[in-house]
């Protein structure tokens, strides 16, 4: 069938559709493109804040690569997230974006819990970007309330009350503790976790309740479980380093209540790939790949349902270290897999999975724990 053909089918069909209603559909329009096959970005809205989000953003990671970003920008991408404590990330990605501040959004993060500290940082990171203001300020990695103290959430308030920052957030791995939270304290956004393999189950309801509450959300780790696995022994199936990713991001933004995905992409056939998601749709064969995938990746990834929490007798935060095994892994990182296994495994850095008979966490996901966690300490400890 001709291009022509199916675009004046697709619109006789939607001849029903009132003519405002056509006219302002981003939806229909991506749609159009689709048809025609020429892949664009489509904007949403995040939340509360106003902002018009590409759905595919760009999270930079510790070393960006420049071309490839600049690039996204070139194609209309406009959300980018960073950090503080993401090395030289800040300043590498200030020399992409002179002259080109106004097209982009730009989000990053502070490790510190501190009023003092959380303010420091915020300077730090203008001067390193270069700018006098990032959009979004988050705190990052917070997974308990106790993360984020009252001086903290003082200090984020403060940074909008000054213009520094637009709006503020912070990133978190477990949702369902934190949205309540995030209401409550008047936060603006949430970045969080969410993908095909952390699955809906866990998170969808969370996520529901912070987009009813106008928080937007930010979904990040959307396809580390479709990358290469790197395992000795392990065959990665054709589709991990094919276009697993691309139906791994249409999954996530067929969820309304996700402003936008922060993949990390190393290469221009990456970004290309990945840009396609926003216009394309997601299909019965997409829903096969990813299921098959899950299925292949079922005792080696952590969900992060964090239903084990508190049942190693050892006190070990299992869902922690497995995320931080699973950069390494399923991310190839081993930098970035070391320093975070430090971080979270700072109280039980002494305890060795191996001396224990048999492990007292069973998986209700299929994860085989104990040779996970021997294997992140073995590697990581």
């Amino acid at each position: 069938m001709s291009n022509d053909r199916s675009r004046r089918e697709f619109l006789q069909a939607g001849l029903a559709v009132p003519a405002a209603g056509l006219l302002s559909s981003p939806r229909l329009e991506a749609a159009l493109e689709a048809v025609q096959g020429t892949p664009q970005v489509v904007y949403r809205t995040l939340g509360k804040t106003g902002l018009k989000v590409s759905g595919v953003g760009y999270g930079i990671g510790f070393v960006p690569v420049t071309e490839v970003v600049a690039r996204a920008i070139d194609m209309g991408i406009n959300y980018y997230d960073t950090a503080r404590d993401y090395g030289d990330s800040e300043k590498i990605f200030s020399g992409v974006i002179k002259g080109k501040r106004d097209k982009i959004i730009i989000a990053t993060k502070s490790p510190s819990r501190k009023k003092a500290d959380i303010l420091k940082d915020l300077d730090t990171s203008l001067q390193a970007l270069g700018t006098d203001h990032v959009d979004i300020w988050h705190l990052h990695a917070r997974d308990t309330p106790a993360a984020i103290p009252d001086e903290a959430v003082e200090a984020m308030r403060l940074c909008k009350q000054s213009g520094k920052a637009r709006f503020i957030g912070f990133s978190c791995h477990d949702t369902n503790n934190m949205a309540d939270f995030a209401i409550k304290n008047k936060f603006d956004v949430v970045q969080t976790t969410y993908s095909f393999a952390i699955g809906s189950y866990y998170r969808d309801q969370a996520i529901a309740k912070l987009h009813a509450a106008g928080i937007g959300v930010i979904a990040m780790k959307v396809v580390v479980a479709l990358s290469g696995l790197h395992l000795k022994g392990f065959d990665n199936p054709p589709h991990s380093t094919g276009e697993g990713p691309l139906a791994g991001i249409k999954w996530v933004l067929n969820n309304p209540a996700i402003g936008t995905t922060v993949p990390f992409m190393q290469k221009i056939s990456e970004l290309e790939m990945n840009f396609r998601a926003m216009s394309e749709p997601y299909t019965p064969a997409d829903e096969k790949m990813i299921y098959v995938r899950n299925e292949q990746i079922r005792p080696f990834y952590c969900r992060m349902c964090y239903q084990c929490k508190g049942q190693c007798p050892k006190g070990v935060p299992i869902a922690d270290a497995l995320r931080s095994l699973a950069y390494h892994d399923f991310g190839g990182n081993y930098h970035q897999a070391a320093a975070s296994f430090r971080d979270v495994t700072k109280e039980v850095r002494d305890v060795r999975c191996s001396d224990c008979s048999s492990c007292a966490v069973q998986c209700p996901n299929g994860v085989h724990v104990q040779e996970r966690m021997i294997r992140a300490q073995e590697l990581l400890g």
